[in-house]
């Protein structure tokens, strides 16, 4: 975005962005979750729409808040009308998950939650109140580097809390670190 901003229009920038949201529009297939994805997708044609006919990036400046607010949202839900996503994300690994297995997908994926609900705040931040070069550093760089770290954190956690290896890519280096309980 930061390079795209620099180089042409937010027109132009819009335009790309919305051509996009409407190629993985007619890419959908109909599936059980489809409205989760339809509301960022939308969203992104909103805000693109907006900001072609202004010729002004401040609208797709908000892009990142609308999507950390989709994931929140959609991880949120999951707790409310089990399973949790983070349940689901286990189960395709290895279907029969402990009830203490499924208790620690649910704090993960309010974690996860927490974590979306923040990155929407800072994003919605930067995006109203901070120069374009912040916003592109955070939002281009450092909510990713936070995404990582929390990811491997939690990876090398539960590998530790509960050394069940089912043939993760992982499961080699992992299986050294935190050899399987007898």
């Amino acid at each position: 975005m930061y390079v795209g901003l620099q180089w042409y229009s937010p027109r132009f920038v819009a335009i790309v962005l919305g051509i996009g949201a409407i190629g993985n529009l007619l890419y959908l297939q109909p599936i059980r979750y489809q409205p989760r994805l339809l509301f960022p997708l939308i969203g992104t044609l909103v805000l693109s729409l907006i900001s072609a006919l202004l010729n002004q990036s401040s609208a797709i400046l908000y892009l990142p808040l609308l999507i950390s607010a989709n994931l929140g949202l959609s991880f949120g839900y999951s707790l409310l009308h089990p399973p949790s996503i983070v349940e689901v994300f286990a189960r395709m690994r290895s279907n029969d998950l402990s009830a203490e297995a499924v208790r620690y997908c649910r704090f993960v994926t309010w974690t996860w939650v927490i974590f979306f609900t923040l990155n929407a705040t800072i994003a919605g931040f930067t995006a109203c109140c901070t120069p374009l070069e912040v916003w592109s550093l955070y939002n281009g760089f450092i909510s990713y580097c936070v995404i990582g770290l929390l990811f491997t954190a939690e990876l090398c956690y539960r590998y530790w809390r509960f050394r069940r290896y089912v043939g993760s890519p992982t499961d080699f280096l992992f299986k050294r670190i935190f050899p399987p309980k007898d």
